[in-house]
């Protein structure tokens, strides 16, 4: 029972990071019809961009910075998220959508990425950083950590999942109650008859970039004190929220979300006791749920966008 448990807690708490990346990348192709390989890569610039505001290149610890400080300098990796990921959108991706060459945006968001992760690595030299929390939870359970149900977890899990949900309704609330959100659903139906009517459709698909990547930032920084984070952290974030969306066929925002819970939960459950003998299963834990998106699009290949729910 209490494995279980400890199983569940752990798996929503990631899944709800993945879910928030399928987020993006559904809104994303939704829009655009296309797959931003890069959005992983600008998580990684936001919160790497967090810890050189809050402490440099140096390794960031509670004693090291206060809690106004650590404020601050998660919004400007937020800030810094949001612009990059706008800016990548109207100088590099727009250009190629515009000449409709899908070989020229896949190139033009997988060099965005590498060139951050470059730069990332050239800036960030040690092999990880760990990051403090933003909100101490000491003070709650016995130091931070609470038992349900025979497992004890880190009252972490719980904040990550509860700030996770409240983006989610955020970014469910701008699309169906904003004037914004119903631009971007204009502009998925129909992105001509959008721009006929009076929507700046290519300022509103930039800002719809930064946004994407902006969301899971947020997420990816409160997770962040739960284990080291590389530079690369950022990508497989972003390719374990791509996985979540192509599940689901870029779905709707709540169905991206619910896939990545159930693929953060499916992770921590391969290769424990939970599956019986299948102990074996822990080394292709990362691998087994790209193979299935892979099957899913072999057996299922996209076809059309859909409206943004």
């Amino acid at each position: 029972m209490s494995l279980a448990v400890q199983i569940l807690f752990t798996g929503l708490s990631a899944g709800a990071v993945y879910g928030l990346v399928a987020i993006g990348h559904s809104l994303i192709y939704r829009l655009t019809g296309i797959v931003h390989f890069a959005l992983g890569d600008l998580i990684g610039l936001g919160a790497f961009a967090t810890l050189l505001v809050a402490a440099g290149t140096a390794p960031l610890t509670s004693e090291t910075v206060g809690a106004g400080r650590t404020g601050l300098a998660i919004a400007a990796g937020l800030a810094v998220c949001v612009v990059a990921g706008a800016g990548g959108y109207v100088a590099v991706v727009q250009p190629y959508i515009a000449a409709r060459s899908t070989v020229g945006w896949v190139v033009g968001t997988l060099a965005i990425g590498f060139a951050i992760r470059a730069a990332l690595e050239a800036v960030f030299t040690r092999p990880a950083y760990v990051f403090p929390d933003p909100v101490s939870f000491g003070g709650i359970g016995r130091n931070g950590l609470v038992t349900i149900g025979g497992a004890q977890l880190h009252v972490r899990v719980f904040a990550v999942l509860a700030v996770a949900v409240a983006l989610a309704v955020a970014a469910s609330w701008i699309l169906q109650r904003t004037r914004f959100g119903r631009s971007l659903r204009a502009i998925a139906d129909d992105a001509e008859g959008a721009a006929l009517v009076g929507i700046a459709v290519e300022r509103t698909r930039a800002l719809a970039f930064g946004l994407a990547g902006g969301i899971a930032a947020i997420a990816v920084v409160v997770a962040a004190p739960g284990a080291p984070f590389e530079p690369d952290s950022g990508a497989l974030l972003g390719l374990k929220g791509l996985v979540a969306a192509v599940l689901v066929r870029f779905g709707g925002l709540w169905s991206a979300f619910a896939a990545g819970l159930a693929l953060g939960v499916a992770e921590a459950s391969l290769g424990t006791g939970l599956l019986g003998h299948a102990h074996g299963l822990t080394a292709y834990r990362e691998l087994l749920p790209l193979l299935a998106a892979i099957v899913l699009l072999a057996f299922r290949p996209l076809r059309t966008r859909e409206a943004v729910d």
